[in-house]
């Protein structure tokens, strides 16, 4: 039996579900999976026995240790947030022989850099005690899945722990056929969390340029809000840009984002510099380089250490560069050229089946 629990991520998750469970699944191995949301998904199968709670964290992670305490042959448990980390130690003090995996999906540190509005004195401290705590947390972990080669450099390095850098790769079956985006019209997508420091008012305001030249150019906003004021103040700019060329859309199921992303030509990663971006690599490069779109990112670390020369690069927090790159993409001649280069290097290096046994033979 292999226990997977998540308190803040979607049940259908594109790296919890789409990808480490359903790779397990195939291998037939009974999973017990639990979330923590909202959602009204049931992703219960033959393998899978989905059991979704929408609780607060003290209540959830209680429940979580009843429904362990109930199952009578535990091999692994796998968590996939910092805050379910006391489920590692639980289990390991009933039942030591569990092989436990803790799974980082960001860098808490930087996410909390980010987004405290406390004074930086306070934040930093606040920052020492929490890796405090995880370190005292990861003397029951057998093993660390990182999503990013900067988290087990930075952060993790010292620990004696067996690590796996697996990164949120596409599978193969997404990856479009070669073809030639010069014939596609001008449709630019943005899709992910909507908030301030992912510079989506700085896309916004680039479109207003970039409709003065193609007025007929088309931008897809996909995503959820994370705060009700981003999302007023971003719908009050889209009235004074044009609402006609820019449609915000609220987020969809994963599987349904791929048609979304095909019928676009330009995806554009508009990320501000900050903590978090600055050490995250964000998963929807992989799925635009995989869609065949021209891509226009802003030129940080996480990116660049996978791609160099198939991006069209934009300085973050510059409207202007990203209006420049989005106008260089759909008049570039070898815009062709860059996009299959980066279709191949998903076909060749970054796709999960590349990935996947070095994840599941950890459950072997």
């Amino acid at each position: 039996m292999i226990i997977i629990i998540s308190s803040n991520h979607l049940p259908d998750d594109e790296r919890i579900y789409h990808r480490q469970i359903k790779s397990l699944a195939v291998e037939k191995n009974k999973i017990l999976y639990i979330t923590r949301s909202s959602s009204n998904l049931n992703l219960t199968n033959k393998f899978i026995n989905h059991k979704n709670f929408d609780l607060l964290l003290p209540r959830f992670i209680e429940v979580c240790k009843r429904l362990i305490k109930e199952e009578n042959s535990i091999d692994y448990l796998q968590i996939h947030e910092t805050n379910l980390l006391p489920l590692i130690k639980f289990i390991k003090l009933s039942r030591s022989s569990v092989k436990t995996i803790y799974d980082v999906h960001e860098d808490m540190d930087s996410l909390y850099r980010t987004f405290s509005e406390r004074n930086i004195l306070i934040k930093e401290i606040s920052i020492f005690f929490r890796k405090k705590q995880e370190d005292y947390y990861l003397k029951y972990v057998d093993n660390i899945i990182l999503a990013n080669p900067q988290l087990e450099k930075q952060h993790y390095a010292k620990h004696k722990i067996k690590k796996l850098v697996s990164e949120n790769f596409p599978e193969k079956k997404y990856i479009a056929e070669n073809f030639r985006n010069r014939n596609k019209p001008i449709s630019i997508i943005y899709h992910g969390h909507l908030a301030p420091e992912r510079g989506i008012s700085d896309l916004i305001q680039a479109m207003g340029q970039v409709i003065k030249k193609y007025p007929e150019a088309k931008l897809v906003i996909l995503g959820s809000f994370r705060t009700n004021a981003f999302k007023i103040k971003v719908n009050s700019l889209i009235s004074s840009v044009s609402k006609k060329n820019i449609i915000v859309k609220n987020q969809i199921p994963y599987d349904q984002v791929w048609g979304i992303l095909r019928n676009s030509s330009i995806g554009v990663i508009p990320f501000r510099k900050n903590p978090l971006t600055d050490n995250n690599t964000p998963t929807k490069l992989f799925e635009m380089m995989a869609s065949g779109l021209a891509i226009v990112s802003s030129d940080l670390r996480p990116i660049r250490y996978f791609v160099e020369d198939t991006i069209y690069w934009s300085q973050p927090s510059s409207p202007t560069s990203i209006a420049k790159n989005i106008l260089a993409s759909i008049t570039d001649e070898n815009v062709d050229y860059r996009i299959n280069k980066n279709l191949e290097l998903i076909r060749s290096k970054y796709n999960w089946e590349k990935i996947e046994y070095s994840y599941t033979s950890i459950f072997n």
